[in-house]
């Protein structure tokens, strides 16, 4: 169902009008009022959510998409002092749980777990005290509990006289909907364990004899569980494995772009300057600096790769240019352990710090504090992050055919892992349906560590125009990058990842849409919203994503009809 939203006085192009009105209106001077339903009110994003006229439309808006019926929880009217304070206390105790729990579950599932909430919490007048506090400042329905009294007494007035058993039936119904919920999401939780299980399976495969039997194996188990969520030490030991050196190496639009931008750039930016590159694996960047003419070169790595990079080094012949020095960046510079002559400091740090959607791993933020303590200039020196919209219908279909069998059934399973995570593949560009619009641009020279997590608006438009009746569903969003090294007075060279340029080893991070809820294009709509990354609070070299959309088109006059909207959160889990 559409609906046509209209600028507000301050641009605001989220806020909206809901017309449903089903409810039957009571009498009331409410016409200065705007309304806010329990559910659908954003506590993150205001400014998204419905606004109603009236009451008992904001009610209705309840009950109709997230199955809340507010009036059910509200007491008897028969105590008038009792009822005022009772209904105060349940406004602000739905918003304050809508707020608790908003962005975790979908828009029935958050009615369903309200009510329930409701249904079993016990009065205890103490904690309720509490609730007496607005938790939405300004609640138009703390200004209209008469009209909530009104609505209350006219709903149970027209409680219908049907039979017992009918009610029985459609409460049976209720519950059996909620429990095919509560399935469904205690499997999606089955499949993330078991894939926790397997990979403690593995790290117990590779342990000693002696940790894999009896009380003392149970014992090495535990400490190992304890000690996982050392992520630093997970991530660097990673970088020991010769394979991803290996295709770090052969991705030539990675390597190329490095060789050309640093030689290319000898005698502008290199020619007689320390050096200092940052997670420098087998020393590759390290040799492009010294054959630029570098006066010193100190490659760092926390790895034990940094003993394979030190032998390339001096059979290279650049043993006397390049200092191969082990640990934490961080570390190095707070010790003071960098080889630096007295009055020597570091010119140019060179780093390829990127990761998949180019924040994955988060190691950006050590290259940063290293340009803050040495005052280096960044090369490379600028990123931009890339959005656009895709259509794979195939991706689904082919379970229907597989070698003349029909594998329907994996279609389900495969959707329920699309949905879970963010994916990292190579996207074809016959499949992308929309512009790649930009997210965001950092300036790697100026930028600070709380710039990394960020919030970005975007705007996305049909790539090439449908015949005047066709629509495109764009089935996933796919997220690329680019890095330019610009500065100043040197010879330009950029690469990018995007979808339109040759494959690298970062390949493409696709968000999978719902395939219930798959936005759909015409010549003219547009697909719109905020997207949100972030480091995972658990583990920081993983990155949270969150992407709030709607699809439609504007008119002449500004006003903007909304067809479809929704929020997604897909995670990159190190």
């Amino acid at each position: 169902m559409s609906s046509r939203v209209t600028n507000n006085d301050n641009g605001d192009p989220w806020s909206s009008s809901d017309e449903d009105d089903d409810y039957d209106e009571v009498d009331g001077d409410d016409e200065d009022f705007t309304f806010f339903s329990i559910c659908s009110y954003s506590h993150c994003e205001p400014s998204a959510s419905p606004k109603f006229d009236t009451l008992s439309s904001a009610l209705q808006y309840d009950a109709s998409h997230h199955g809340f019926d507010f009036l059910n929880h509200v007491v008897p009217p028969n105590d008038e002092d009792g009822f005022f304070e009772c209904t105060i206390k349940l406004v602000n105790k739905c918003r304050q749980f809508v707020k608790d729990s908003q962005g975790d579950m979908g828009a029935m599932e958050l009615g369903q777990h309200l009510n329930e909430f409701l249904r079993n919490q016990p009065g205890n007048d103490e904690d309720d005290a509490t609730y007496y506090k607005p938790v939405l400042e300004d609640d138009a329905m703390l200004m209209c509990i008469d009209e909530i009294q009104e609505l209350k007494m006219q709903a149970d007035g027209e409680e219908t006289t049907e039979t017992d058993s009918k009610t029985i039936d459609q409460t049976h119904t209720v519950e059996l909907d909620r429990l095919r919920d509560e399935v469904d999401r205690l499997q999606k939780q089955l499949q993330r364990a078991k894939a926790c299980i397997s990979a403690l399976s593995k790290d117990d495969e590779s342990a000693s004899d002696d940790s894999c039997s009896g009380k003392h194996g149970n014992a090495s188990r535990k400490t190992r569980k304890k000690a996982s969520p050392d992520n630093d030490t997970y991530y660097f030991t990673s970088y020991s494995n010769t394979s991803i050196h290996e295709t770090m190496l052969r991705d030539t639009v990675r390597t190329a772009a490095y060789e050309e931008a640093i030689l290319s750039n000898s005698d502008s930016l290199f020619k007689g300057k320390t050096v200092l590159d940052i997670g420098c694996g087998t020393g590759v960047l390290s040799l492009f600096c010294a054959k630029a003419g570098a006066k010193k070169v100190i490659a760092v790595d926390n790895s034990d790769i940094i003993n394979q990079a030190s032998q390339i080094v001096k059979l290279n012949g650049f043993d006397d240019v390049i200092y191969c020095v082990r640990g934490k960046i961080e570390t190095l510079l707070k010790e003071k352990s960098l080889p630096l002559s007295d009055g020597e400091t570091v010119e140019i740090i060179v780093s390829e710090w990127m990761g998949y959607a180019l924040f994955f791993e988060t190691m950006l933020p050590s290259v940063l504090a290293a340009r803050d303590a040495t005052g280096g200039t960044m090369f490379p020196n600028v990123s931009k992050i890339f959005l656009e919209g895709a259509n794979d219908k195939e991706r689904l279909n082919y379970w229907d055919n597989v070698h003349s069998l029909n594998m329907s059934p994996m279609k389900e399973r495969m959707v329920n892992e699309l949905t879970q995570e963010g994916w990292v593949e190579v996207v074809a560009d016959e499949n992308i349906v929309t512009n790649r619009g930009k997210l965001i641009e950092h300036d790697l020279n100026t930028c600070k560590d709380e710039e990394l997590d960020f919030e970005a608006p975007f705007e996305l438009s049909l790539r090439h125009p449908m015949s005047s009746d066709d629509a495109v569903e764009v089935h996933y969003l796919v997220l690329s990058f680019d890095i330019d090294f610009s500065v100043p007075f040197t010879k330009v060279v950029s690469f990018s990842t995007g979808c339109q340029s040759t494959p690298t080893h970062w390949k493409q991070t696709v968000l999978c849409f719902d395939p219930m809820h798959n936005p759909t294009l015409a010549n003219g709509d547009l697909l719109r919203g905020k997207f949100r990354m972030k480091r995972n609070a658990e583990n920081h070299r993983a990155i949270d994503m969150a992407v709030l959309w709607e699809t439609g088109r504007s008119g002449d006059d500004g006003s903007w009809t909304r067809t479809k909207d929704g929020v997604m959160k897909r995670s990159l889990i190190a």
